[in-house]
């Protein structure tokens, strides 16, 4: 049954207009997605996919991810998040310039590249604040034909769509998909079974704990250099 809402979600998606290269980007009715105690997301957060361009975002660099993220989609609530429901799914379009469809127009005046790493950043806010909650994962998936989130190229007479399902994700920046444990402060819930995808968001440290984990880093890096 939420094998078939899955493919439901993304027909439905397919049937909206083409104006050049299409991304359906959703999770499916069933799924799980929760905060860092485990509890189901509100209607405060907000669901989007985009790129970080030649930028590599970890949990080391929190402080820089908002300042080089380019988004692409977005879902929010009554356009594309229901939180009632505990699922998401949106459509865009890329053009032939490399830049999004009318639909993104609003917030996103960025262009991309073919080949450019995508990822799904769920947050409650930006803030590096106790408050904020984030979640940042992607499928890394490699080789011919694997569904790996990258950015397609953009020609305006594509007809197929690209379609990228949270349960395809298997790599995380910060939080928990799909079983896979990313860093992050959180207490991770178990396997939901029955073939549902899940994600767990984590808490944000403050910018002072980001800097003291990078100088603990250093420090461990240092003492291995002088014990070698």
């Amino acid at each position: 049954m939420k094998h078939s809402l899955r493919i439901l979600a993304a027909s439905l998606l397919l049937l909206q207009p083409a104006l050049g290269t299409s991304i359906s980007w959703f999770d499916g009715s069933g799924d799980v997605i929760v905060n860092p105690t485990g509890t189901a997301l509100d209607s405060s957060f907000i669901f989007e996919i985009g790129t970080f361009g030649s930028f590599v975002p970890t949990d080391n660099n929190l402080d820089q991810w908002a300042a080089n993220w380019k988004v692409f989609d977005r879902a929010v609530i009554g356009d594309g998040w229901n939180p009632a429901e505990g699922y998401f799914t949106s459509f865009a379009q890329l053009s032939e310039t490399g830049t999004p469809g009318l639909g993104q127009s609003s917030f996103s005046a960025e262009t991309f590249q073919s080949g450019e790493v995508a990822y799904l950043w769920v947050y409650n806010a930006l803030d590096l604040v106790p408050t904020s909650q984030w979640a940042l994962v992607r499928d890394s998936t490699n080789g011919p034909g694997s569904g790996s989130w990258l950015m397609p190229t953009a020609d305006d007479n594509a007809v197929d769509s690209t379609d990228w399902d949270l349960l395809q994700a298997n790599q995380a920046i910060l939080g928990m998909v799909n079983g896979v444990m990313g860093p992050g402060d959180y207490t991770p819930i178990g396997n939901p079974g029955g073939g549902a995808a899940w994600l767990q968001l984590a808490a944000v440290p403050e910018p002072g704990s980001c800097l003291l984990l990078g100088v603990a880093g250093l420090l461990g890096l240092w003492r291995r250099k002088r014990a070698a």
